[in-house]
């Protein structure tokens, strides 16, 4: 009999539990303190690997804490396929509001290419502009630091001022119970003005952010029309998802 999603997803958490306190175990020691075949460890290191949690040569495994994950060459990857995804929902004609997060900025390059505006608060959005454009590339104007983020009154008014067709955002975290969150006190009234401001709202957010919750509430879930994220989600997290209503897209990693 097969194990069940939640016997694997414990086992998975075990081999990270122990290579965080040990940096580095052989897959056959992992084998035989679980208790289980080095082909199954194999098949669960490859899917964590894939995550960006671990590396893994010669049949040695080396632990990738959380913090370096997320800034990993695999999580760049998933993050960029997030936002291509959600750029090919916007049809021409369209005006599109997106935060400043650093996944829904890779919704930009794709958007820029069809006859849209675009609204957005992230000063970084314009490292991608082309004489080629069909788009107009809008920014919210506000108070601006090291990140190139718009803040303040400015933008706040901005995104009051205008409704949008299509949201684009990411987020810090992602719960049924207590909806989209960021970390940012200064940030989080513009995404509100986003979410509220935007006819339908596209959530772009990779499996670290789910049952995760962040400093300040900016939407709930049924705010979300459609909710992109990656294949290493929870089944059952995501069956949630949409019995409130909610379009969920997984996209494929490669």
């Amino acid at each position: 009999m097969r194990n069940s999603y939640k016997n694997i997803e414990d086992r998975r958490k075990h081999i990270l539990d122990i290579l965080s306190k040990e940096k580095t175990v052989q897959i056959n020691q992992l084998s035989q303190r679980l208790d289980v075949s080095q082909m199954t460890i194999r098949r669960d290191c490859n899917k964590l690997a894939s995550m960006g949690r671990l590396t893994q040569h010669l049949g040695v495994l080396h632990y990738v804490s959380p913090e370096k994950a997320s800034k990993s060459i695999t999580r760049e990857r998933i993050k960029k396929n997030l936002g291509i995804e959600a750029a090919k929902r916007i049809n021409d004609n369209k005006i599109v509001f997106i935060n400043s997060s650093s996944t829904a900025i890779y919704a930009i390059p794709d958007l820029l290419k069809k006859n849209v505006t675009i609204i957005t608060n992230n000063g970084n959005a314009t490292q991608f502009l082309t004489d080629k454009d069909n788009a107009t590339l809008i920014l919210s104007g506000g108070s601006v630091k090291k990140n190139n983020v718009m803040k303040g009154d400015i933008a706040n008014r901005s995104f009051l001022s205008m409704r949008s067709d299509w949201g684009i955002i990411g987020c810090a975290g992602l719960s049924l119970e207590h909806g989209i969150s960021t970390p940012f006190i200064d940030e989080a009234t513009v995404n509100r003005n986003i979410v509220k401001n935007s006819r339908h709202l596209i959530v772009c957010a990779d499996y670290s952010k789910f049952d995760s919750f962040s400093n300040f509430t900016i939407g709930s879930i049924s705010d979300i029309d459609i909710l992109i994220t990656d294949t290493f989600v929870d089944g059952k997290i995501l069956e949630n998802f949409r019995h409130h209503g909610v379009e969920v897209v997984q996209v494929p990693q490669f």
